[in-house]
């Protein structure tokens, strides 16, 4: 069943009529944005499979955040970077902010150690593949390992935030309920996510330069509380 997350009445006809089996939690998506800049004014802050490091970039440039606090991690070798994730790397060193290249999102104790953290984001993890593993969408395996690997690196009280395409296809691709149940998390809280809120920002695959958000319009930004 799909759940709808479009901000509008004339989206939800739209879909419905498209996606007959609707149900009730559809349009109960929280409409708001999630505020990204105050969650990251709390204390200590990972991101995980940065890319080209945009996103955190952006947010380490926000006012009242500490670059101190922000640990910004990419899965591919510093060898693998692109020029501009070598550019915004420097940036964020400049700012004060911690740089982690060769950091697997579903096994950070090996490369961060015991580190824990009051927030940790996730923005558009993409596998590249369709290709079923363990008779799921990589996807889904994907996040709910990144999931249950992230209880041993998350502050009481945290936050772990995962951004997505909101679309059919990549909601029964992910399906983050499941992924949360299976990991020990409660069902997330949804939220809008606009792209244009960050103009700097721009997702990289980690397979390839492409983005993941590329040709899509609506997104969701799924929060899940440790």
């Amino acid at each position: 069943m799909y759940e709808f997350r479009g901000a509008t009445l004339q989206d939800a006809v739209h879909q419905a009529l498209r996606y007959p089996a609707v149900s009730t939690k559809k349009l109960a998506k929280v409409a708001a944005k999630f505020d990204f800049t105050a969650r990251m004014r709390t204390g200590s802050v990972l991101f995980v499979g940065e890319g080209n490091l945009s996103f955190a970039l952006t947010m380490s440039r926000k006012p009242l955040v500490s670059a101190s606090s922000i640990l910004a991690t990419v899965y591919e070798a510093e060898e693998d970077l692109t020029d501009t994730a070598y550019d915004n790397a420097r940036k964020l060193l400049k700012l004060g902010c911690s740089v982690k290249t060769g950091v697997d999102a579903t096994r950070l104790s090996d490369t961060i150690g015991k580190r824990q953290f009051r927030t940790i984001i996730f923005q558009f993890p993409n596998v590249a593949s369709r290709d079923p593993r363990y008779g799921q969408n990589p996807n889904h395996v994907l996040v709910t390992r990144f999931l249950k690997n992230v209880w041993n690196h998350l502050k009481p009280g945290g936050l772990v935030i995962i951004s997505t395409v909101d679309s059919p296809f990549y909601e029964g691709a992910f399906k983050m309920d499941e992924a949360a149940r299976k990991a020990g998390f409660a069902a997330p809280a949804i939220y809008t996510f606009d792209p244009k809120d960050y103009p700097e920002y721009t997702h990289q695959n980690t397979a390839n330069e492409e983005s993941a958000a590329d040709g899509h319009t609506a997104f969701a930004t799924f929060v899940f509380s440790g």
